[in-house]
């Protein structure tokens, strides 16, 4: 009976998992393994050749992400909005300027890429002028306020990604240091 409080011997004891892993048979393992590796492959493959399944699988992965969201924030209090960054009263010309000049100063990786890109500096500079119009009542720019806005007044549809990254730059571009920073 003293065994059974002995600390020498609780620590000889197996969890359920090292338990099961012990007791698994090796080769059927080894069979799992390479089933779900095919099974990767073939997935792999078949996202790279059909755009629809892909989109498919995005659209299913949104969807699962949206829900453990929601689930995590039962019993949670809601979040206040972000509030706008504050941005300066620059036409787009200004803008667009502003960015080529702080970019031409910049010697990170990120600016020599950016300066070899005119058409994504305009989109930029487009994107500063619509969510600076868009947070004037006050609250941060939704994507898809700055998505519909992009549709209507330039043509161009973006996806939520490209939306979410223009406007993530906007706001960094308004930070301190940046070019678009109000002070």
């Amino acid at each position: 009976m003293a065994a059974e409080n002995d600390p020498d011997t609780d620590s000889l004891r197996l969890t359920a998992e090292e338990l099961a892993f012990l007791l698994s048979d090796p080769q059927s393992r080894a069979d799992r393994e390479e089933r779900n590796a095919r099974a990767n492959r073939n997935r792999t493959e078949r996202r790279r050749s059909d755009p629809a399944y892909a989109e498919r699988l995005r659209n299913e992965d949104r969807l699962r992400q949206r829900r453990h969201r929601a689930k995590a924030a039962i019993g949670q209090p809601e979040r206040e909005p972000d509030p706008p960054v504050p941005l300066p009263a620059l036409s787009t010309t200004d803008a667009l300027r502003r960015l080529e000049a702080h970019l031409e100063e910049a010697a990170t990786p990120q600016a020599a890429q950016l300066r070899r890109r005119p058409e994504a500096l305009r989109r930029y500079a487009a994107a500063f002028e619509l969510y600076r119009a868009l947070s004037v009542r006050g609250e941060r720019p939704t994507r898809g306020a700055l998505a519909a806005a992009f549709a209507t007044k330039l043509g161009l549809t973006l996806t939520p990604s490209q939306i979410q990254k223009l406007r993530d730059q906007v706001e960094g571009f308004a930070r301190p240091g940046g070019p678009w920073h109000v002070g």
